[in-house]
């Protein structure tokens, strides 16, 4: 930027020089004096002028280009790192709409800024000449002007505010339509492509309503700039004209007049489209800053400012692998976790069973850190684990999420998310036990065959053990399962789940489950329920328990 605008400056002072020479030549020509070498100069400064904006422009277009590539790259890591709570809250396509359209808008800035900048030294420079040569004509264009701006002020605020409401409306409308395709098979299923469409046709036509909004200010603009460059015009021909008709003026310094009024046009009309454009970017700016201010999810929010306590423990007796004390949880208004406390020990399958909404899944996210209690504390290993960065965290961790996302890529890609140094021997022996190792073998292009977006070339049950081979890629310590086996057939079911038993005794598993056959083998049952851990033991230790025998007959029963 600073050496754009250094260029600029440079070509300023030739674009100052010209006028003058320009005046000069006139009168010579009036005196009969030679002119060739005074022509060859006006040349000269004319192409170093055009040389040097040239290269002033495309500098400032590359940087405008990097400024987009630089938001880009921190709006995404900015993003990526949000917390789930933030992330759940927002809607995808009006994210996906702030990382795209908005930080395009960013992109005319550094022109913009150098149009002001040569736009103001061209002003300056050409006012400063014009008053030596006639003061009074410069203030009657400065009156003029003054006028014309300031009736076009107010306009500049309206392009602003009126560019953050289509920037909005646009991610409203991308919002919409990724919704849509998302559920594009529910969507025709139950024939709603034209409620659809008429849903999504709303954003569009507030951002065209915003966009008119913008294009009317900017003529009114226009029209208010032009009003007072031809005033400027008319006021210089008709005063300098009358004092060249009565010999107060040469017509060399008419000419010169004339030629720096022209001259200070073009950056004068340039510098007013670049203050319209700065205010649309700015309002692209503003939204998309808002995501910016979310705090990211990172290691600020640990505890130090003293040592985490350690769990009390009798003496020999080693911590828990994870211990809840005390927990509770809400999200906002909405309570799901009552003072829950439990233990999981190393090389143990426990088994989390309870009914629907009773905040299972919200416990394996507790254990992940996407969202901390609002009481109790949650330990690993005896250490509190806000206290442990989230790094050291999650890579104990590995996760089976109830949905089992599948990422846009290959079968490889996939797998290589938990552990990029694997090999292929390594990813055969994780498909293996996932027990789709046949599949994947039957596939033309085996590890490297495409999923499609969202894993759409795979079954429900591909996808699942799909994501389980990649939980056991993993060099976690504990597996977290949501709900492992819910889209299996009997025969598939039965193979993963005497695999995840194998696991017994190297590394532990906590599984969210819904079906009896995936918790009689377990080491521990956890039963929640309305928000608590009501009952915990072995399969045959809870058949005693009346909450147990009714979780078994009216929600654990296999279909």
């Amino acid at each position: 930027m600073t050496v754009s605008l250094l260029l600029l400056a440079v070509a300023t002072v030739l674009i100052m020089l010209q006028p003058l020479l320009a005046g000069r030549l006139v009168d010579r020509a009036a005196d009969g004096a030679p002119s060739a070498a005074w022509v060859m100069s006006l040349l000269a400064m004319l192409v170093g002028q055009l040389v040097l904006e040239a290269l002033a422009q495309f500098r400032l277009d590359r940087t405008g280009e990097r400024v987009v590539l630089q938001s880009r790259a921190v709006f995404t890591t900015h993003v990526v790192h949000l917390p789930i709570g933030v992330l759940d809250a927002s809607r995808t396509g009006g994210l996906l709409a702030r990382g795209t359209s908005d930080a395009s808008l960013l992109r005319d800035m550094p022109r913009a800024v150098g149009d002001l900048v040569f736009g103001s030294l061209t002003l300056l420079g050409a006012g400063i000449i014009m008053l030596s040569i006639d003061a009074i004509t410069v203030g009657v264009v400065v009156v003029v002007m003054a006028v014309a701006f300031g009736a076009g002020s107010p306009l500049l605020s309206r392009i602003q505010h009126a560019s953050m409401k289509r920037q909005a409306a646009l991610g409203d409308y991308t919002a919409g339509l990724d919704r849509t395709l998302g559920a594009a098979r529910t969507v025709k299923l139950f024939g709603a492509e034209d409620r659809e469409v008429k849903s999504i046709s709303t954003g569009a036509h507030a951002a065209y309503e915003a966009g008119v909004r913008i294009a009317s200010a900017t003529a009114g603009n226009r029209l208010l700039v032009r009003l007072g460059v031809t005033g400027a015009f008319l006021a210089i021909m008709i005063i300098d004209g009358r004092r060249v008709t009565s010999g107060e003026l040469s017509v060399g310094q008419f000419v010169s007049m004339f030629a720096f009024a022209m001259y200070a046009v073009f950056p004068i009309t340039a510098g007013f489209s670049a203050l319209a454009t700065l205010r649309t970017s700015a309002g692209a700016y503003h939204h998309l800053v808002a995501v910016l201010r979310e705090l990211p999810e990172d290691d600020a929010s640990r505890l130090d400012s003293e040592p985490a306590p350690v769990a009390s423990r009798s003496a020999g007796r080693p911590a828990p692998l994870v211990e809840f004390e005390h927990v509770s949880f809400s999200y906002g208004d909405n309570a799901v976790l009552s003072d829950v406390s439990l233990r999981l020990n190393r090389n143990q399958v426990t088994a989390l069973i309870g009914p629907s909404g009773a905040g299972k899944s919200t416990i394996l996210g507790l254990l992940c850190r996407f969202h901390d209690p609002a009481t109790g504390t949650v330990r690993w290993d005896g250490q509190d684990i806000r206290s442990m960065s989230l790094k050291d965290l999650r890579g104990k961790l590995g996760l089976l999420e109830q949905d089992a996302p599948v990422l846009n890529g290959t079968i490889r890609d996939n797998l290589l998310i938990a552990d990029p140094g694997a090999t292929d021997s390594d990813l055969w022996r994780v498909l293996a036990q996932a027990n789709i190792v046949d599949e994947i073998a039957m596939m033309p292009a085996q590890l490297d065959t495409p999923v499609l977006e969202r894993g759409r070339s795979l079954s429900g049950g591909q996808r699942q053990r799909l994501a389980l081979a990649r939980a056991y890629l993993s060099k976690s310590e504990l597996i977290l399962m949501d709900e492992p086996t819910a889209h299996l057939d009997r025969a598939n079911e039965y193979d993963v789940m005497a695999n995840l038993l194998e696991a017994r005794g190297q590394r532990s598993l906590l599984v969210v489950a819904h079906r009896l056959s995936t918790v009689t083998s377990a080491d521990q049952i956890l039963v929640l329920s309305h928000g608590r851990i009501q009952a915990a033991g072995t399969h045959k230790e809870l058949l005693r328990l009346p909450i147990y025998r009714e979780l078994i007959e009216h929600e654990l029963a296999d279909r």
